[in-house]
């Protein structure tokens, strides 16, 4: 594997994006790790796809999967899209043998959403919420409780004290922000990136973190009671004692239950 490109590729996001103006946004769940991945294609009446993009919860491999196909989607038509396979992928970027399962799971998304595109899925223009949005809403608002914000992307924001009483923030990417003394109470942060953020004083109670991500988190004072969490749900070694006050269940309960909107 080329680590020099993985890293690169990494390092710069390629292509990972929200797409205001996409003409299909469409979710896919890799049921295998829990991933959440999402497709943005922007298509013109020829149906050429002339831009493409992608937001994920996943790893290195996923997010250089789904940059690999989405840059190769571009400027082909919906057909000729619909025709590309793992192996397309691959000659883009060489995947050790243990991770071919990316390439395989990014083409699966591809192909979601340009079914979505055929039949007029994916998720309606009304329910598409950017970090754009969200942060215009909570300026008229005051507050984000009960909104949508599925897959959003907020980073390096000062988010302090705002309430997200028991909204769905279900595989956002919230890293690097400030969240003290913030509401989350009864929150839907499942598969969410809370990577690095400041979490003091926060209150969690009752939230979904199943698959959420910790690490790098300050949670001194933060209040997790009753809080869900799963074999996924990653946290600081030293911060492990936060399971004491949450609640178990089990990742066939979430993949069970698990809801792509």
């Amino acid at each position: 594997m080329d680590f020099q490109r993985f890293k690169e590729i990494n390092d710069k996001r390629m292509n990972y994006r929200e797409m205001e103006d996409a003409t299909v946004v469409s979710s896919y769940r890799n049921i295998g790790c829990g991933d959440g991945y999402r497709i943005y294609l922007k298509i013109d009446s020829e149906e050429r796809i002339v831009d493409a993009s992608y937001t994920t919860t996943g790893c290195g491999f996923g997010v250089t999967a789904l940059a690999m196909v989405t840059e190769i989607t571009k400027n082909k038509t919906v057909a000729e899209a619909e025709a590309l396979t793992e192996a397309d992928i691959e000659k883009e970027f060489e995947f050790p043998e243990r991770r071919k399962n990316y390439p395989e799971s990014a083409i699966a998304a591809l192909k979601q959403a340009l079914q979505d595109y055929r039949k007029g899925g994916g998720i309606p223009m009304e329910k598409r919420v950017s970090g754009t949005k969200a942060l215009q809403i909570l300026q008229e608002k005051g507050n984000l409780r009960e909104e949508n914000l599925s897959s959003i992307i907020l980073e390096k924001q000062n988010l302090d004290g705002v309430d997200f009483t028991r909204s769905n923030l279900h595989n956002a990417f919230l890293q690097n922000n400030s969240f003290v003394g913030a509401n989350f109470e009864g929150a839907n942060l499942r598969g969410a990136f809370l990577n690095n953020c400041d979490l003091t004083n926060a209150n969690f109670r009752g939230a979904d973190l199943r698959w959420a991500k910790l690490t790098g988190a300050k949670i001194e004072g933060a209040d997790f009671s009753d809080a869900m969490y799963d074999i996924g749900t990653r946290v600081d070694s030293k911060q492990i004692t936060i399971f004491n006050v949450m609640r178990k269940v089990g990742k066939d309960l979430y993949v069970k239950e698990e809801e792509i909107v």
